[in-house]
């Protein structure tokens, strides 16, 4: 039974960055905007992995929190600004989950960007059929779609029960593709060790097969990881994710279970902590991947997990292929995409003392600061 929705107001500024700081970012600089508090109650999916249901600062409400003041948030910060960098909806939950009031709220804060002239990015596992009723949307030029599938049929009723199947998914993406929007696919997490479980000595032939299908869907860019998990735990029953992801495993093959403690092994560094698959097996699974995605006419690249150079098809502007600008501030109040700008700022604009948005002071991996955007 889906919980009671309640809309709230949302206190404070949205204009944030993701928070990476090392030179290993592969990330480009986006202002983060996330249509509901994290918390397991707030994204109906309840993807088994994800880690924003259970994140210390998650809000644990019973009732699906859905908030009801973005666009005018975002509108008061594009006030205060010169320079506006693409925005990212919706790391901690799913923009398009089938929750009414979410979908209009959705709806008024990307016909505001649109009215400003701001790139963004929209992230889903739902149906994002409902944008297409905007006027406009379809052909609006400073945008791209992401769709995450984590594997076969058998693995997303595993892993994300409550989202829509794999036929949705892949409907999605090429009624997308189909209408000439910029779409890739999410083939993350990616959990071997569930494969093996499933499938046995044929798991790679399934992974062979997907790539095969998501060509067919028109998808022009694979972004790919094996998973990042926590054994520490701030769920209410003491579960880890890494536990979780364990027990999933475990119910369809102890032998993989076991392969899967032994291979995920803990790593410091990147971007961030925690349990990844091994590095040589990591690489070695991305290098067959990419492969793939390439033999297929996509493109490849990794989410955080290596360098551009080590894993990533070559010639990439950044990981999510699509070139998202900042956009420089009108006479009229609006934005206009800011030419030869990636956002990519610390890799593409790194020692060019005149960028072509003017602030050199953004070609950095650090979160950009509010003064650098006045």
């Amino acid at each position: 039974m889906m919980a009671e929705i309640k809309l709230i107001d949302k206190k404070g500024s949205t204009l944030h960055d993701y928070p990476y700081s090392t030179t290993n970012r592969k990330c480009p600089h986006f202002w983060i905007i996330n249509v509901t508090p994290p918390g397991p109650a707030h994204c109906v999916h309840g993807c088994l992995y994800c880690y924003a249901r259970e994140a210390i600062y998650a809000n644990r409400s019973t009732e699906t929190l859905v908030y009801r003041n973005l666009p005018e948030l975002v509108e008061r910060d594009l006030k205060r600004i010169k320079l506006c960098p693409p925005i990212s909806i919706s790391n901690v939950s799913d923009p398009c989950q089938p929750i009414p009031e979410l979908r209009a709220e959705v709806k008024r804060l990307i016909r505001l960007l649109m009215d400003y002239g701001i790139s963004f990015a929209i992230t889903t596992k739902g149906d994002p059929g409902f944008l297409l009723d905007l006027p406009g949307f379809t052909n609006y030029p400073s945008k791209f779609m992401a769709i995450t599938i984590e594997g076969t049929a058998d693995i997303l009723r595993l892993l994300s029960p409550a989202a829509p199947p794999l036929e949705q998914r892949l409907a999605a993406v090429q009624q997308l593709s189909t209408l000439g929007i910029d779409t890739l696919i999410r083939f993350d997490p990616v959990f071997i060790h569930l494969f093996q479980a499933l499938y046995g000595d044929a798991w790679f032939e399934n992974i062979e097969e997907l790539m095969r299908t998501f060509a067919e869907t028109g998808a022009k860019h694979i972004i790919c990881s094996t998973g990042r998990l926590s054994k520490k735990s701030a769920s209410l029953d003491g579960i880890s994710l890494w536990q979780r992801v364990w027990q999933v495993i475990n119910r369809q093959s102890p032998e993989a279970a076991q392969r899967f403690e032994q291979e995920y092994c803990y790593e410091r560094g990147g971007t961030s902590q925690g349990y990844l698959l091994r590095r040589d097996i990591r690489l070695a699974l991305h290098n067959f991947i990419r492969t793939l995605a390439e033999e297929n006419g996509m493109t490849y690249a990794t989410c955080q997990e290596f360098s551009a150079a080590e894993s990533d098809s070559i010639g990439l502007p950044h990981c999510e292929r699509f070139i998202l600008p900042f956009a420089r501030k009108q006479m009229d109040g609006r934005f206009q995409p800011i030419e030869g700008c990636t956002a990519n700022c610390h890799v593409a604009c790194r020692n060019l003392p005149e960028p072509p948005c003017g602030r050199p002071e953004l070609a950095t991996p650090r979160p950009f600061k509010t003064g650098y955007l006045k």
